[in-house]
């Protein structure tokens, strides 16, 4: 599918640039019923952010976050070439964007921390609660 955009290649070295698609961290449950709740902490493992902010220092990086729920991207956002979040779009849609086929635009339902501290000392139950986000409730394009 990505050959329709531009030439895809084995190496992020070799790229202009890098298309990475993320989904919300989370930590895997036991039993069926609670396997369906994605939960736990909201930060990337620290081996697998290392993993994704050393191919963002290779290429730039256009950066999608599926976000189910918030997460703390910091590292991310301040590394990528560009940032979005989605919420369940396609590949093609999102290429059609990235390549200016289509026009992104939207809002976040929800603040994203800039630390795992800033969740710990929020309130889970009221919302634009979190101190400093890195990204506010209601950020985005216009629509």
């Amino acid at each position: 599918m990505a050959a329709a955009y531009g030439n895809v290649v084995a190496d992020p070295v070799d790229a202009d640039l890098a298309v990475l698609r993320l989904r919300t961290p989370h930590e895997e449950r036991p039993g069926l019923f609670e396997s369906f709740f994605h939960s736990g902490s909201p930060a990337f493992p620290e081996d697998e952010l290392k993993e994704i902010l050393r191919l963002l220092d290779a290429v730039p990086t256009l950066v999608c976050v599926n976000l189910e729920r918030p997460a703390v991207l910091p590292e991310i956002a301040a590394t990528a070439a560009a940032l979005v979040a989605d919420y369940g779009t396609s590949d093609t849609a999102l290429l059609d964007v990235a390549f200016g086929r289509a026009r992104a635009q939207g809002r976040l339902p929800f603040e994203l921390p800039r630390s795992m501290a800033a969740v710990e000392a929020s309130r889970p139950d009221a919302p634009d609660d979190t101190e400093d986000p890195v990204f506010p409730y209601g950020h985005g394009l216009n629509l």
